[in-house]
């Protein structure tokens, strides 16, 4: 069969990436908010040799972001065969708009009518073969998530035909002007590309009439244009494509559907009235990330992480590996390396991988059934108040599984003060690698407190509201936020293949690494922790007297402020830089935590005790390593994405002193309150620090245009 590459084009939220994952078989990420895709991504349907190119999503061939100009520039290319255009069955009118801007292009299309098994719930129904017949082109029902209608769309994709459906959408004379305007934008473009642009410049789009502000005979023509349309429809140009378009679809909608509007997104509608009230939206949001965390990190997934720890790694892995070497006579430093380094490093670190489970599948659960969309919508009334808007909210959430992804998608933000700020505080929220440093100072401190972790990630959003809030009095960021249009989902049972799939590939990430760059690290540090040059020559040597002992030293003296000025816990830091999994690898291996675990909790916490003598400084411990600079990995995807070396180095310095600063706040102040830590010349910098922090959040701000912001849902 003749080799074919689809473009698979759609609204945001629509289906579009869990379409592309039923037809390719791969895993890309599937979320309930817009935005997800901000990329051309390529699979292959193996069966047919073809290829599919999934879009980013956009509602209009009039982009305004970038990713929504990534999807417009490939439709007006030669690098596809055919359409596929993804319309969402719940929600048809808004759907249609956008297919009803690609028919007139005259390429192949294949209309992909998506959740249809939701139809019945929401009180709707459509007949195919009838909105086929109005839109000229094959319309096949598909549920992307349960696999059914795939095989008919792909017959429908090989059958695909050139279409010229203009003529049904507008008049004669329109379609015939299109073709007179298009016809004098020169050779060299394709019939996709004339079309759409002569539509625009009857729309009077700045950007291609600033192409073509040297062309007198086609600007004449495309004044001439807009005069006939005034004239004969009453109406200007701007208006009336978009007014031809609805006026079509409506009537095409009243000969092909009927909804029961008693039945129709009722449940939806209510849920909606408590979850974005005013004054109870907050308070359920923590609610609900108080029930994932107490479940995850003091429940449920303590109990697994547990297990993991005593029985897997503490007997089965270290036992077994110890009865091994000593079978084999391996010499001391083998049976070192592998039993404190390797098994007590990695092991340490992966023996968290059950929190970890269970609270991407709590969070994959809430993302995916849509709420996790209306906390982007409740908010985005807060967040406007400090440089953001509901759209840096979805870097944010996909931080929490990883920081790479998450930076990389602050590309969907327009505004280049807006993303800048989203940059700098998109990993403020812990992500899976910093997991195992809270379990660690959790289990150590707080083994029955289960408020700590919750209150961990609200100190996240709370810093992030406080960057926000000093950026954008700057100068530098002094600029409106940009308007959030945001689709509001119709709430939905998440799939269970689904939310299994994304808890996979979160977690997959986490152990690729731990067996990686974890493993690599915690054999050099077991190498400088128990080596060093003595007068007998180099040889194995008790920690304290170690290499990594004495470069620890060497650099304790930064953190004395902060209450750690230990050297395990300056080497600790140090690693964590590398990879943040580090911390607790590094405080095993120099330790002995991985032992200390397996025998008992009051073990772990004496262990701990000797590095952070007072709980205030285990916090603050936490703090630098939560709110510094993340991993060399996603320090890599930010500058990418700001494409500027003084950006890049501003916001590295930035977090360092925020995270610096924060934790002196923590150990002096908190120290002082709760009578563990004597006043002193650090508690007095302490206190400059937190009034030049209160001086730049409540400083004098230049009066500035109100903001908008905008929701949309379709009723």
């Amino acid at each position: 069969m003749t080799e074919k590459t689809s473009a698979l084009i759609g609204n945001q939220n629509c289906g579009k990436t869990t379409l592309f994952n039923a037809l390719t078989g791969a895993n890309q990420y599937v979320g309930n908010w817009p935005g997800v895709t901000v990329d051309q991504v390529i699979g292959k349907i193996s069966k047919r040799d073809w290829d599919v190119v999934d879009l980013p999503g956009l509602y209009s061939l009039s982009p305004y972001s970038a990713e929504e100009i990534v999807s417009r520039n490939f439709l007006l290319s030669d690098d596809y065969d055919v359409i596929v255009n993804v319309v969402d069955a719940t929600h048809l009118e808004r759907s249609l708009s956008l297919t009803l801007e690609i028919l007139p292009m005259g390429r192949p299309v294949v209309v992909a009518l998506n959740m249809t098994d939701l139809l019945k719930d929401e009180g709707i129904s459509i007949d195919a073969k009838a909105l086929s017949a109005e839109l000229g082109v094959p319309v096949i029902p598909v549920s992307a998530s349960s696999g059914k209608g795939l095989d008919e769309l792909q017959n429908a994709i090989a059958a695909a035909k050139d279409v010229v459906s203009a003529s049904k959408i507008y008049p004669e004379n329109i379609c015939e002007l299109l073709n007179s305007v298009g016809s004098m934008l020169g050779s060299g473009k394709n019939q996709a590309e004339r079309t759409f642009i002569a539509t625009s410049l009857l729309q009077q789009d700045k950007v291609y009439l600033q192409e073509y502000r040297g062309s007198e005979k086609l600007l004449a023509e495309v004044a001439k244009g807009r005069a006939m349309i005034e004239r004969e429809y009453n109406t200007d140009a701007e208006a009336y494509f978009p007014q031809a378009r609805y006026a079509f679809i409506d009537k095409a909608i009243s000969k092909v559907s009927s909804r029961d509007e008693k039945k129709a997104s009722s449940l939806s509608h209510r849920i909606d009235n408590i979850v974005t009230n005013k004054w109870l939206a907050l308070p359920i949001f923590a609610l609900v990330i108080y029930a994932i965390y107490y479940l995850a990190v003091t429940t449920v997934g303590t109990a697994a992480t547990d297990y993991a720890n005593d029985v897997i790694f503490g007997e089965y892995a270290t036992d077994g590996a110890t009865a091994l070497l000593e079978t084999a006579e391996a010499p001391e430093w083998l049976s070192s390396l592998v039993i404190d380094g390797i098994i007590g490093g990695v092991g340490a670190v992966l023996g968290f991988v059950p929190q970890m489970i269970v609270l991407f599948f709590l969070l994959s659960i809430v993302e995916q059934c849509g709420y996790m969309t209306r906390v982007a919508f409740v908010l985005d009334r807060i967040f406007r108040h400090f440089g953001l808007s509901g759209r840096s909210f979805i870097p944010i959430l996909i931080a929490t599984g990883c920081g790479v992804p998450a930076l990389m998608s602050t590309k969907s933000i327009d505004n280049i003060n807006e993303q800048r700020i989203t940059l700098i505080t998109t990993t403020f929220l812990p992500c899976s690698a910093k997991l195992p440093i809270m379990t660690m100072i959790f289990m150590s401190f707080f083994p029955d407190n289960a408020w700590i972790a919750p209150a961990v990630y609200f100190m996240g959003i709370f810093s992030i509201a406080i960057t926000g809030i000093i950026l954008k009095k700057s100068s530098a960021f002094h600029e409106d936020v940009s308007p959030f249009v945001m689709e509001l989902p119709d709430y939905h049972m998440p799939k269970a293949l689904n939310v299994f799939r994304t808890t996979y590939e979160r977690c997959k990430a986490f152990v690729i690494k731990a067996g990686t760059i974890i493993f690599a690290t915690v054999v050099v540090l077991w190498f400088l922790a128990n080596f060093n040059f003595t007068p007998d020559g180099f040889s194995m040597v008790d920690v304290n007297e170690s290499m990594l002992a004495a470069f620890g030293s060497a650099i304790a003296f930064i953190f004395v402020p902060l209450g750690f000025g230990t050297w395990q816990a300056s080497v600790a830091v140090i690693t964590g830089l590398l990879a943040k999994e580090n911390v607790v690898g590094t405080m095993a291996v120099l330790l002995g935590l991985g032992d200390e675990v397996a025998e008992d909790d009051a073990g772990l916490l004496s262990a701990m005790q000797d590095v952070f003598p007072v709980t205030v400084a285990a916090l603050a411990f936490l703090a630098f390593n939560l709110w510094s600079v993340p991993c060399v990995a996603a320090l890599g995807a930010m500058k990418r994405q700001f494409g500027s070396g003084k950006w890049f180095g501003f916001s590295v310095t930035y977090m360092l002193a925020y995270a610096y600063c924060l934790a002196l706040i923590i150990y002096q102040l908190g120290g002082l309150i709760t009578g563990t830590v004597p006043f002193g010349v650090f508690t007095v910098v302490a206190i400059i620090v937190l009034c030049a922090v209160l001086y730049l959040l409540f400083r004098h701000e230049r009066t500035r245009a109100s903001s908008l912001q905008i929701a949309s849902r379709n009723v």
